[in-house]
């Protein structure tokens, strides 16, 4: 409700008017509660009653999920506190056009950017009548969508102005489609020329000012404008007709460059066919499994894997972004977008393309839709991850597999599909995943419980139950919040962020790393931590790709990073974060020698390594190079040859890492850090501060190829 309706009812309304406004601020309240707020309420309550100890002791006696839903649910207190309605899916016809109109004021003003961003929420507004619209692009539908039509067709205006000639054109070919006024074509037409022309695209940019110039017949100018238009169209496509015959074929871009939109990081890299491992589909051919008593399943290396070499390229089952994130990335795939597309019916989310809208509704945003803004006000991330997670496998299929689904056996071969492989697109690999339900206490389960019993309700407002069968409901939301209620017990130790880099080349200073969101990563679950990681993680959209930070020997695990750095923390710091949310006592090597942190590691004289037991070799000015003694096989090593490719290799390194630090040449520096860590991790013990610096470098330079940002 705008401010000034509800002034008005204030001052002026009737009986009737004061009590549903009374209602809609009631019902406001409800709508904004989060999850934390909800269970606090719920607790306090059983307190002042004095029956929070019984009703804990109570629900402890419940063994499956199936009965601690069931329990949750039959509490009065708890359905109380959970108050879900329908609400307004925020289209709204005169708010696009508000909103346009303050767009095209700051679009006069030669703001492009605000106006940019004033035009992309008036689409985010704007109703939908034609949801044809939205198939492929090769369909030309007609439609009176006009608010949404002018919306796209002033944004292409704006993101012509800021050079953005691919978003440009896209926006003019879907403000066609919506049913952009024929009077006005020609604009768009010649629009689309002048981007064509910006891209060398001459061919098409001749198609399209001849267009403009067959357009001028049905617009409304004057005999005089039109006249002067039709000459200038006329001039334009002799002058494209020239440029194109006079086109510099070594400067020319490819189609796939003329229609890059929404990108903000380099192309996915990819794990070539001939090295893709047969069984974990997401992993490089040089990936295996290893379980053990002390650390589960892991995974290891079948055959060594250099520094830089990728390790897994894996897309999530399913995954969120942050609310405040929404109509910032894809709410799909969790890329940056600067000229999303709406939702069909709310105006709560927004797509990088037609084919990530269409991908959501098919797999679960037709069921989240109406009841996204609920969702979000629990403000549990990983509750709305596990939510989707139920929402893709869908009614029918958790019935169907229903008697497949194990209880807590997480053996070595559980979670592969029919075919022996562990396919991360495959919903048992996530459902068998650990999820430490025997280590949680009583409060902490009845907690995931309430927030299960409250999506539950989210659910009842939508069609999911519809093949339900009468009599079974009880049955059936007991069972579906057994499965929402296992995954929110997976995801705190399983889930991974989806990040994105913010930098500005040749000012280090305001490199900052910024959370989209999460996803659920079936194949990264696998990788166990240490503090001192072998790979590390970067974001393409939501799409993961994992790399070696170090060189890792055949046999040897895998190791990721959980949040926890051995230079940034001392040992019982990150044992201390580590715990309560993955239940173990790090014991890695890192925690085992316990290395330094990041300013007390030496950077003057550098211990080499033993190349035939990796041992310890001191060196000092007064020792003879040739005579180095490894102190734990007392073995004489000469190390000249090793001092002097150190001093080549590092001298190679400062200028690399300059190149880094000031943005330039990135790929160039590249292969020197590569080059430079792989000869350091196999010569030099740690710790030596050198290593750490040549990572964090390595880490920054596949960071600017990933999500990242470039900041004005």
């Amino acid at each position: 409700m705008h401010g000034n309706q509800t002034l008005y009812i204030l001052l002026h309304g009737t009986k009737n008017d004061l009590i549903n406004l009374l209602q809609d601020w009631i019902d406001l309240e409800f709508l904004t509660a989060d999850m934390e707020a909800i269970q606090k309420a719920i607790r306090e309550e059983f307190q002042k009653k004095h029956e929070f100890v019984k009703t804990m002791e109570e629900f402890s006696k419940m063994k499956t999920n199936e009965e601690r839903v069931k329990f949750v649910l039959s509490l009065p207190v708890v359905q109380k506190h959970i108050h879900l309605e329908d609400y307004d899916n925020g289209k709204n016809s005169e708010e696009s056009f508000h909103l346009r109109t303050e767009g095209n004021q700051y679009f006069i003003k030669k703001n492009y950017s605000k106006s940019l961003k004033l035009y992309t929420a008036s689409v985010l507004k704007a109703p939908v009548t034609n949801m044809n619209c939205f198939d492929k692009m090769e369909t030309k539908t007609e439609t009176k969508d006009l608010e949404l039509a002018n919306a796209y067709a002033n944004r292409s205006a704006a993101m012509f102005h800021l050079k953005d000639y691919a978003a440009c054109l896209w926006n003019a070919e879907l403000a066609f489609r919506f049913g952009y006024p024929t009077e006005n074509h020609y604009k768009l037409h010649d629009r689309q020329g002048k981007c064509h022309r910006q891209l060398q695209d001459f061919i098409k940019a001749e198609q399209s000012f001849q267009s403009a110039l067959k357009s001028l017949e049905f617009s409304t100018l004057d005999e005089k404008k039109r006249q002067n238009l039709c000459k200038d169209m006329q001039r334009l496509i002799e002058e494209v007709k020239i440029e194109g015959r006079n086109l510099d074929l070594e400067n020319h871009m490819d189609e796939e460059q003329r229609q890059v939109v929404n990108h903000f990081h380099s192309d996915l890299p990819q794990i070539d066919k001939s090295s893709q491992n047969s069984v974990f589909l997401s992993a490089s051919s040089t990936v295996s499994l290893r379980e053990s008593t002390e650390m589960g399943r892991g995974l290891m290396a079948s055959t060594d894997i250099k520094v830089g070499d990728i390790v897994a390229v894996e897309k999530p089952y399913a995954s969120v972004n942050l609310p405040e994130r929404e109509q910032e990335y894809c709410s799909h795939c969790s890329k940056r977008i600067n000229a999303p597309v709406p939702c069909q019916q709310c105006s709560d989310v927004a797509f990088c393309s037609l084919q990530c809208q269409e991908e959501a509704w098919t797999e679960y945003h037709r069921i989240e839709c109406k009841i996204i803004r609920h969702v979000q006000n629990m403000k549990s991330k990983l509750g709305h991850l596990a939510f989707r997670m139920v929402l893709k496998a869908g009614f029918s299929f958790l019935f169907k597999e229903q008697s497949n689904f194990c209880k807590d056996d997480v053996s070595e071969s559980i979670g592969y599909n029919g075919d022996g492989c562990y396919d991360s697109e495959n919903y048992h690999a996530l459902y068998t995943l650990v999820n430490h339900g025997d280590k949680r206490t009583p409060e902490d389960l009845f907690n995931k419980a309430v927030q299960t019993v409250y999506l539950l309700g989210c659910l009842e407002l939508t069609t999911f139950f519809k093949d339900c069968q009468k009599g079974q409901e009880m049955d059936a939301k007991c069972y579906i919040g057994s499965h929402i209620l296992r995954q929110i017990q997976m995801l705190p130790c399983n889930a991974h962020e989806i990040s994105e880099i913010l930098w500005k080349p040749g000012d280090p200073t305001v490199t900052n790393s910024i959370e989209i969101g999460s996803g659920a990563y079936a194949l990264l679950s696998l990788i166990n931590h240490s503090c001192d990681p072998s790979v590390v993680r970067h974001n393409y959209g939501n799409i993961c790709v994992v790399r070696a930070i170090k060189p890792i020997k055949k046999g040897e695990e895998i190791l990721d990073n959980y949040g926890a750095l051995y230079p940034l923390t001392i040992r019982e710091e990150r044992r201390a974060k580590l715990r309560p949310q993955y239940f173990f006592d790090c014991n890695c090597d890192a925690c085992q020698l316990e290395l330094p942190l990041y300013f007390d590691i030496p950077d003057d004289v550098p211990v080499f390594k033993c190349k035939d037991c990796s041992g310890p070799i001191f060196i000092s000015q007064d020792k003879d190079l040739a005579e180095a003694e490894c102190s734990s096989c007392h073995e004489k090593k000469d190390l000249n040859q090793t001092v002097m490719k150190l001093q080549e290799s590092t001298n190679g390194y400062h200028v690399a890492l300059e190149q880094v630090l000031a943005g330039v040449d990135m790929q160039a520096a590249l292969e020197v850090l590569l080059k430079h860590l792989e000869f350091l991790t196999v010569h030099i013990s740690l710790p030596w501060r050198d290593i750490n610096n040549c990572q964090e470098a390595i880490k920054q330079c596949f960071a600017t190829q990933a999500n990242s940002y470039i900041l004005p």
